[in-house]
């Protein structure tokens, strides 16, 4: 079991003089345009990525940067066409594991002797290395977890569930008390992720962690493993505790209900606490583990990098983009970030103050050592990723589907990916 552990310091200032960074002729010497493109859509998020441009842009000055933003659900699409015509962008967001077919085909900068890796966190290297080079560059750490309104668990007398059977209890209580339990909106791909990821990239993950490579090989079929099978029944159940129109919102919509009190509960990633205290600042948030497991010891909390960044190969603006990845990596920045998105930092010795209490549970957890880095090993990219990504989203939104019709649909499309 490939399990981590980071240390999150919370107290401590970061000051620039930390890496003896300083801006001058080296950086003025730089000109020309920096084109990036990305997928972010939280508010706090964007809030975050043009406080970083406006910083990169001051010490830069004679770099134009200009940003595009898209879908999730479109994005790789979107990416592999402007690569092919010609119009690639010299930065774009996302982690090298989920685009090793990018990686592989050369079109992703190797980025392994640039100095400003060795502020990587030692303990998640290995998810932005594919072959011991490392193609990308992490802000945060993602913890995905049930984020939950601590005085609504109060009033009706509810503890932190810690096994399967407890929370399903806890939606119980919660539904007969007039609350919607959990919170959802399937009509984007990061709510379906968030979901599903939580549920099954904990402890059910750590019983298959080659899943990907069986799959996308051919070696195994779907139904040939079992966590995933009783993930999938997991996250049905839990459906029917969640808003009746989960078919129909999206993510921001679900996060306002959370955030407004109509449900108790979300799940998600760490990435969605910022939106969330957005919506409502006072909220008495906190989070705990998704108990997939019987046995509370078992539970494991699932940890990936996000917000990584990977720059284009052979750019013709590649100084400007490996001085923005320099920029963004710096230990101040990087708190910056930390602190605008309520995220974990993923540098060494980086300390965001001001981290929310629901934040700061999550760091709690990880610190624990009970997590399932399910991003460190292999991601599935290319047509699988899009398959996968489509079979999931059409097992939230078709309500008869069952675990055989999943596996069904994902084999096939698999098939069809490896033609």
């Amino acid at each position: 079991m490939k399990k981590r552990l980071w240390s999150v310091l919370l107290t401590t200032a970061i000051t620039a003089s930390a890496f003896g960074v300083n801006a001058g002729a080296e950086e003025s010497a730089i000109s020309g345009e920096l084109n990036i493109m990305h997928y972010i859509a939280e508010a706090s998020k964007l809030e975050a990525f043009d406080e970083i441009v406006e910083g990169f842009k001051e010490e830069y000055p004679d770099v134009e940067v200009n940003s595009e933003s898209t879908t999730l659900d479109n994005y790789q699409d979107i990416i592999k066409l402007k690569i092919s015509t010609g119009d690639a962008p010299d930065i774009i967001f996302g982690s090298p594991k989920t685009y090793t077919n990018l990686i592989e085909s050369g079109n992703i900068a190797d980025l392994t002797e640039e100095e400003f890796i060795s502020r990587i966190d030692e303990g998640i290297l290995a998810n932005v290395k594919i072959d011991d080079a490392v193609y990308g560059v992490p802000q945060s750490v993602t913890g995905n977890a049930v984020y939950y309104h601590k005085d609504i668990f109060e009033e009706l007398g509810l503890s932190v569930p810690t096994t399967y059977s407890e929370f399903i209890a806890a939606c119980q209580t919660l539904q007969e008390a007039g609350y919607i339990p959990c919170a959802a909106g399937y009509q984007d791909g990061i709510s379906v992720g968030a979901n599903f990821y939580t549920i099954f990239y904990g402890a059910p993950y750590l019983e298959c962690e080659n899943y990907v490579d069986e799959l996308v090989s051919g070696e195994k079929k779907a139904e040939d493993y079992p966590s995933l099978a009783k993930s999938l029944e997991q996250w049905r159940e839990i459906m029917e505790y969640q808003n009746e129109d989960q078919k129909t919102i999206d993510t921001n919509r679900a996060e306002q209900l959370f955030a407004n009190k109509e449900a108790a509960m979300i799940i998600i990633g760490t990435w969605g606490l910022g939106p969330i205290r957005e919506y409502n600042p006072d909220g008495d948030y906190g989070a705990f583990m998704y108990p997939s497991e019987e046995t509370a010891e078992d539970n494991a909390i699932p940890v990936a990098v996000g917000d990584v960044w990977m720059a284009v190969n052979d750019s013709p603006n590649h100084d400007a983009a490996v001085a923005f990845l320099e920029y963004m990596s710096r230990p101040e920045v990087n708190a910056q970030w930390c602190a605008t998105t309520q995220e974990i930092s993923a540098l060494t010795g980086v300390s965001t103050e001001g981290l929310s209490p629901a934040a700061q549970d999550v760091s709690g957890l990880i610190s624990s050592g009970k997590v399932s880095n399910y991003d460190s090993v292999n991601s599935f990219s290319g047509q699988y990723y899009t398959t996968w990504g489509e079979t999931l989203q059409d097992f939230a939104l078709v309500e008869d589907m069952t675990v055989e019709d999943f596996c069904e649909t994902l084999n096939n499309g698999f098939a069809a990916a490896s033609k």
